[in-house]
């Protein structure tokens, strides 16, 4: 058992590792595949067991305004590490995801990535969905698009066991998982949009330049709907050297296009350890 991953419940570990193995060998039975690679946690770790199952395949990411240049630079070093071939899509489009399911005008996200790829027959596209994510695709778009598998939903695999696969194999060697959908940073629905959302990505972006990797930036407006806030959230272990750093990561933040920046003193997400 990896030192990181700490079981309280040896029969769900069990049960885990016989479920990894059957996505294994159902990986393994296919001639070739393209992966979607967000870089995010879920597709890490659907990667990690394409490459255990031994199944050829390359990896396609969907550079869009909700995924941070953190989860994109994490694909791309992955795949160069491991001689992967893979094709970066880049729109500005908003992509659906389940945290924008109250937004009206968001891109099917599977149905644009085969347009993108044409109208030539091409192997099977894996999506790293868990089984929470596909009931939400499925509510909000009907049906699930020809020639695409669904594998890890399929098997019954949930946002937890997602990140307790993410721990056990290790994958944070490649960057912390837990920053998620950037669209997850807005409290308030009717702020989210590009520009603010460029603007939470640029902000992380500056803070992780200076060695704070793992802080969050969440987007607030005051009460006259214009004035923008930066609520900067910290993991515990870094709540000393951010203090003692305030002036330079005002300055950064108010650079990257806020108008105000508060401390929060909630630590941010920054599991070390997966408690089962």
């Amino acid at each position: 058992m990896d030192a990181n991953v700490v079981v309280l419940n040896r029969g769900y570990d069990q049960s885990f590792q016989a479920r990894e193995q059957r996505l294994i060998e159902s990986l393994a039975g296919y001639d070739e595949l393209i992966v979607t690679f967000s870089g995010r946690l879920e597709s890490c770790y659907s990667m990690d067991l394409c490459r255990a199952s031994g199944v050829r395949f390359r990896a396609i990411t969907l550079d869009n305004p909700t995924l941070s240049r953190k989860a994109v630079a994490r694909a791309k070093r992955y795949c160069q590490h491991y001689g992967i071939a893979h094709q970066v899509i880049k729109t500005d489009e908003m992509i659906f995801s389940v945290h924008l399911g109250h937004l009206a005008d968001v891109k099917d996200p599977v149905r644009y990535l085969c347009q993108r790829l044409g109208q030539e027959v091409h192997p099977p596209i894996l999506l790293s969905a868990s089984a929470e994510e596909m009931r939400e695709y499925l509510r909000r778009f009907d049906s699930l698009p020809a020639n695409t598998l669904w594998l890890f939903a399929e098997q019954g695999m949930t946002n937890r066991d997602f990140r307790y696969g993410f721990q056990k194999r290790q994958l944070d060697l490649w960057g912390k998982g837990g920053e998620n959908c950037l669209s997850r940073r807005f409290s308030d629905p009717q702020s989210l949009d590009r520009r603010h959302l460029r603007m939470v990505d640029m902000a992380e972006q500056l803070l992780s330049d200076m060695g704070l990797d793992g802080v969050q930036v969440y987007f607030h407006t005051l009460a006259d709907r214009v004035t923008t806030l930066a609520r900067v959230r910290t993991p515990t272990g870094l709540r000393a050297r951010v203090f003692d750093m305030q002036p330079t990561i005002l300055q950064a933040l108010l650079g990257a296009q806020f108008d105000m920046v508060t401390l929060d003193m909630v630590p941010s997400e920054d599991p070390q350890a997966l408690a089962i």
